[in-house]
C-alpha cells in the first residue's frame, strides 16, 4: 500500500484538517477562552484501543466550559465505539479536560472505519471549526502501514554548532541531516528492509540508508535516522539509528527523500524543492503529524527537534 505524503497536505488515512464555518451544528456562546482540539492518538485497534479527546483552552475560566461534539463517519456510536461522556467539562480555572474514545471489538472481518469528530458547540467559550478524524483498524484485518515524515533536515546550519543535530559535539553536513518518521498507525511497523533514498540513489537503485532486520516501530512513535555520527541524547526516547552508507546526501538546490518498503514499493516521500531556501533549520510538521511543512523556526527558537514534537516533548 503506498502512503504518498505531499508537501502540501496529509494524504493518510488520519487527517486533521480546518473546515468551512457553516460546518459547525451549533454557536459559541459567551465570551470565553479560545477552544481547540486534539486527540491523543490518531489511529486505535478495535480490539481494546481507545484515544483521549482533549479540549485544550486559551486561558482559564472562572465557569465551566462545556464542549459538545457531532459525531460521524463509517464507525457508528454504540457498535463500533463508545464516549465516556456525551459532553467534555473543563472544570472553572483548569485549561484542560479530556474525555475518551473506546473500540468496541467484534469478531467480523469488517475492515477499519473511522470516526468524524467536529466541535458543534461550546458554551461559556469561543472555537473556530475543526474536524478530527479518528481511524479504528479491524484487529481481524491485515495490519495497515501508516508511516509519515515528520521532520527533515537537509540543510543543517554550518554556524558553529549550530547545526550539531546528532549531538555528537561536532558540526557535520552529512551526518547531521536527518529524517524523523513517525507511526501514525495502531500496530507496530517492521522496517526490516526497508529503503531510504534520494533521487540520485533512486535513478542509482544503491540506497542512502537500509534498515536492519528487526527494526521494530511501535505505534505513536518516532524513529530518527541521522545522516552519520554518534548521535548523544534523549531524543524523546525515539529509536535513533544512522545511515549505512553514513550520508543521505540530501541535497539543498533540490532533491526528494523516499522510504521503500522491503518489496520495493515506495511508502512515503518528502520533495525539498519547494523548500529549497537554505533554511539551516529543519522542516517540520505543525501542528506535529497533522500539519503542513513550516520551517522549525517560525514558531520556537529551536533549529530542529528530532525525536521530539516542536516543543521539544516526546511522541
Amino acid at each position: 500500500m503506498i502512503n504518498r505524503i505531499q508537501l502540501f497536505g496529509l494524504a493518510i488515512v488520519i487527517l486533521f484538517t480546518a473546515c468551512e464555518t457553516d460546518d459547525v451544528a451549533g454557536p459559541n456562546t459567551g465570551d470565553g477562552p479560545e477552544v481547540t482540539v486534539s486527540l491523543s492518538s490518531l489511529s486505535i485497534l478495535e480490539n481494546g484501543g481507545s484515544a483521549d479527546i482533549i479540549a485544550s483552552l486559551s486561558s482559564s475560566s472562572s465557569s465551566d466550559v462545556s464542549i459538545s461534539f457531532s459525531l460521524a463517519g463509517s464507525a457508528i456510536q454504540g457498535a463500533d465505539y463508545n464516549l465516556s461522556a456525551s459532553q467534555l467539562l473543563v472544570p472553572a480555572a483548569s485549561v484542560t479536560a479530556s474525555i475518551t474514545l473506546s473500540a468496541i471489538d467484534d469478531s467480523q472481518l469488517n475492515g477499519n472505519s473511522s470516526v468524524i469528530i467536529q466541535i458543534a458547540a461550546v458554551s461559556n467559550g469561543q472555537f473556530e471549526p475543526q474536524t478530527l478524524v479518528l481511524s479504528i483498524e479491524d484487529d481481524e484485518s491485515p495490519a495497515a502501514l501508516n508511516l509519515l515524515f515528520n521532520e527533515v533536515l537537509y540543510d543543517p546550519s554550518n554556524n558553529g554548532l549550530e547545526g550539531d543535530a546528532n549531538g555528537d559535539g561536532s558540526y557535520s553536513q552529512a551526518e547531521d541531516e536527518f529524517i524523523e518518521i513517525y507511526n501514525a498507525g495502531a500496530r507496530e511497523a517492521d522496517l526490516s528492509n526497508f529503503k531510504v533514498y534520494d533521487s540520485q540513489a533512486l535513478t542509482d537503485n544503491v540506497p542512502r540508508h537500509v534498515f536492519a532486520v528487526g527494526t521494530i516501530l511501535q505505534p505513536g512513535k518516532a524513529l530518527v535516522l541521522f545522516g552519520g555520527g554518534n548521535p548523544t541524547g534523549n531524543f524523546g526516547g525515539a529509536t535513533v539509528v544512522t545511515s549505512t552508507t553514513g550520508n543521505m546526501n540530501l541535497n539543498n538546490a533540490g532533491d526528494i527523500a523516499y522510504l521503500y518498503d522491503a518489496d520495493g514499493n515506495e511508502v512515503v516521500m518528502f520533495d525539498i524543492a519547494p523548500f529549497s531556501d537554505n533554511p539551516n533549520e529543519s522542516y517540520t510538521r505543525n501542528p506535529d503529524i497533522t500539519g503542513e511543512f513550516e520551517q522549525h523556526g517560525v514558531n520556537t527558537p529551536l533549529l530542529f527537534s528530532p525525536g521530539t514534537k516542536i516543543d521539544g516533548s516526546s511522541f
